[in-house]
């Protein structure tokens, strides 16, 4: 799961650093801003290797402030990375309860903290499709097109049957919330012809009056009688 979190940081211009630390039973990742970007926050991937909600409490008790620590030391990260560096840590969900989520996510002591859950066979489910898509980087553009899926009625899919969906689709949403630099932009569907669709509905009277009606410009107070009486008094 780490390894999907990896990417999208990648895919979003975040680089990785290179970073020592002692601590045995877990994978950690330092993502810095380009140089080149405004940006000052900084990013850290952690997944532990053997998990249970024990361990995951060992997170907040113990874990982080050694890793941030050392991070600080470390040379690779300017000041700005005390205030503003978010810890994603990616756990299953079978293996952490949500009063342990709760305790991360509310502890702003170090590193601000959000926890991705995920059930294996939903990761199994998300890079099957990347694989069979081609995806080879997460990009906003391609996390969007997987939410808006089917013109948004993937969404409302899920929406109305969320308990029951745990595919792709649910990790790539939980990840998206999850996620701050992730922006979701709103299908724009492919309209059809509105105003062919109206016509289509019309009598021949009506259908007259609608495209002299489409065709008249602007109406103003002081001509509207006079477009009215063109377009309706030249109706036979």
């Amino acid at each position: 799961m780490i390894n999907i979190i990896n990417n999208i940081l990648t895919s979003f211009g975040y680089q990785q650093a290179n970073i020592e630390y002692s601590l045995d039973n877990l994978a950690m990742f330092l993502f810095i801003p380009a140089s080149e970007s405004n940006r000052e926050e900084y990013f850290v991937t952690l997944q532990l290797n053997i998990q249970s909600d024990e361990s995951a409490q060992t997170i907040l008790e113990e874990t982080a402030q050694e890793l941030f620590e050392s991070i600080r030391n470390s040379g690779k990260v300017e000041r700005s990375f005390e205030k503003n560096c978010t810890m994603i840590i990616c756990h299953e969900d079978a293996m952490i309860s949500r009063n342990t989520i709760l305790a991360l996510e509310e502890d702003q002591y170090n590193f601000k903290k959000n926890v991705v859950t995920y059930a294996e066979h939903e990761l199994h489910a998300l890079k099957t499709h990347l694989s069979e898509s081609g995806v080879e980087h997460l990009t906003n553009k391609i996390i969007n097109e997987i939410i808006n899926f089917g013109g948004g009625k993937r969404f409302l899919e899920f929406k109305n049957n969320h308990k029951n969906i745990n595919d792709h689709y649910s990790l790539i949403l939980k990840i998206a919330l999850k996620l701050p630099f992730i922006t979701y932009s709103p299908h724009e569907q492919q309209l059809t012809n509105l105003s062919l669709e109206i016509e289509q509905s019309f009598n021949h009277y009506q259908s007259v009056i609608f495209t002299q009606l489409m065709e008249s410009g602007e109406w103003a107070d002081e001509n509207t009688h006079q477009q009215v009486e063109r377009i309706w008094g030249n109706i036979e």
